[in-house]
């Protein structure tokens, strides 16, 4: 993710990468989140589902079709709300925007949820203290576990993670949380099946309740990366560097290398790739 000097999701409005527009690098990068995300809840057509700070509804028009829930999306940014009505025109089923805050009491008012998600959603565009970062963090975390009946879905950077990183440590915009925030909010609520995995590399996976409880990231993964490909390959084409690429992203060396290996030794993204991979 890149920071800006203004408002940073003012400032990615304007990006043609439709990922790009909430903060992320690559739709490969966004559908993995969307997907691990699915896996996790297994949303039916029976569910209400939120999506706080849900930026353009991409995860609206990634939601299986066959079993897609009543889709309730939150925004704040008049520019992203604007593009998310965009994309929930062209859906068939239930899908209602707020143009708000995720504190607005009109997201109290429009429940009960069976499933809460936010990803991405702590980074909102301000800089911050590290006392600010830690409440707004702590604040966070407590609206999204209460909004979600059946389950919760977070991703959210791992400010540790942040803090070793001097170029991200550098962008005021970016802010994470600690996992021991994670389980002191978990443990406040009363909540005994909160549960933070390292699924991508610098940021955590948080899944709560009783829809996720036999759910593991880590296991599954590799599956959810397949799909992805699977599903980047038919609309996108096929590029055997997106597999190694995106398991870059996902932080897994070995699993990087073979998909490298695959490459043909001219392929014009394969140096890049190699050198980045060498870092993991």
């Amino acid at each position: 993710m890149t920071a800006m000097n203004s408002d940073y999701y003012d400032e990615l409005a304007g990006a043609l990468e439709p990922a790009q527009r909430s903060g992320w690098r690559h739709r490969l990068e966004q559908w993995l989140r969307f997907e691990l995300t699915c896996a996790a809840l297994r949303p039916t057509s029976a569910d209400r589902l939120i999506d706080l700070g849900c930026g353009p509804a991409a995860l609206a028009a990634y939601l299986p079709k066959a079993e897609r829930p009543a889709y309730l999306g939150v925004e704040r940014h008049p520019e992203l709300a604007a593009q998310a009505r965009g994309t929930l025109a062209g859906l068939e089923g239930s899908h209602v925007l707020l143009e708000c805050d995720l504190f607005d009491e009109r997201v109290d008012r429009a429940g009960p949820f069976e499933l809460s998600v936010a990803i991405g959603a702590l980074v909102d565009g301000q800089g911050a203290s590290e006392a600010q970062r830690a409440r707004r963090a702590l604040d966070h975390l407590r609206r999204v576990f209460s909004l979600g009946a059946q389950g919760t879905v977070l991703f959210v950077l791992d400010q540790a993670a942040l803090n070793a990183n001097p170029h991200r440590a550098l962008e005021p915009a970016l802010m994470g949380c600690f996992e021991h925030e994670i389980m002191q909010i978990a443990d406040e609520l009363g909540l005994s099946d909160v549960r933070a995995s390292p699924v991508l590399a610098g940021e955590w996976m948080i899944v709560a309740g009783p829809r996720p409880r036999r759910f593991d990231p880590m296991k599954a993964r590799e599956a959810c990366v397949s799909a992805v490909l699977r599903r980047w390959h038919r609309s996108a084409g096929v590029d055997p560097a997106d597999a190694a690429w995106l398991w870059w992203v996902v932080g897994d060396r070995e699993q990087a290398q073979v998909a490298l290996a695959a490459l043909e030794t001219g392929h014009p993204r394969r140096a890049l790739l190699q050198e980045r991979i060498a870092l993991l």
